[in-house]
């Protein structure tokens, strides 16, 4: 996911919306998020998880903290942005992770899961890619839901998703998106199963993928998106963004009311 990764933050560079001094906050982080994001420079990190990633705590130049994603023990709009990589499924609940990560953010943040469309519906239903990640414990046993030995089920989003469990969390201001989609063939997870059709189709599903990635884009296995937080009220909304009132000019000039 490192391609995506880099063209997501990419895109935030050239929007504006990140800079080399942006304070953020990585949940469910590792290695792959250390490099990546201080190949591109950026200085002000802090990297967490609900338990050491492969035992690694030494993320220098950043730090590192435990952090249960369900209940974030940082206070609204802490960091500038929080990002997530291929963690979200292994909640209970994704959409609370989802609106946690919001709640702390204070311009955005990103998100990278896989997603749910024509393609991996078919590859579920035919058995190429599963639909509980029971291969992320073949090697400690753990990495389940939770961090635990039960295998999640593998919460796969779509654009629409997204938007509505956005506006649900922070229903007061008008938020952008930017989606992205890459293909990443998944060759180390066919390579686990022992199903011999899944090991002799390896060599086509490569060259298809292939041609996928120009004709149908949308339609690929990896999904991120960019959320920019809305920095102004909804207008039938007045006061401060952080503690909205309900705007009775605008109520009573558009409805009957007692209010």
């Amino acid at each position: 996911m490192k391609k995506l990764y880099t063209k997501i933050l990419k895109k935030g560079i050239a929007i504006g919306a990140l800079k080399e001094e942006t304070k953020i906050l990585v949940v469910a982080g590792g290695t792959n998020d250390a490099t990546t994001l201080l190949q591109l420079g950026f200085k002000d990190v802090l990297i967490t998880n609900l338990a050491p990633h492969a035992n690694i705590v030494d993320y220098a130049p950043y730090r590192w903290e435990k952090a249960d994603l369900n209940q974030l023990d940082f206070s609204d709009d802490s960091f500038d942005f929080v990002i997530v990589s291929a963690a979200l499924h292994h909640l209970y609940s994704p959409h609370r992770g989802l609106g946690e990560m919001l709640r702390v953010a204070k311009n955005g943040i990103i998100v990278i899961e896989s997603c749910d469309n024509f393609f991996s519906r078919i590859a579920r239903k035919i058995g190429f890619v599963p639909d509980y990640e029971v291969d992320a414990l073949l090697v400690d046993g753990k990495g389940g839901v939770e961090n635990s030995n039960i295998p999640n089920f593998i919460y796969r989003w779509t654009r629409d998703e997204v938007i509505k469990t956005t506006n649900c969390f922070l229903p007061y201001t008008t938020n952008s998106f930017y989606f992205f989609h890459h293909y990443e063939f998944p060759i180390a997870r066919l390579k686990r199963s022992k199903n011999l059709l899944i090991q002799f189709s390896v060599p086509i599903l490569s060259i298809i993928i292939q041609l996928c990635k120009f004709l149908l884009p949308r339609q690929a296995n990896e999904f991120g998106f960019l959320i920019l937080k809305g920095k102004q009220l909804k207008p039938w909304l007045h006061g401060k963004i952080e503690k909205p009132e309900l705007n009775l000019e605008y109520i009573r000039k558009r409805y009957y009311t007692r209010l």
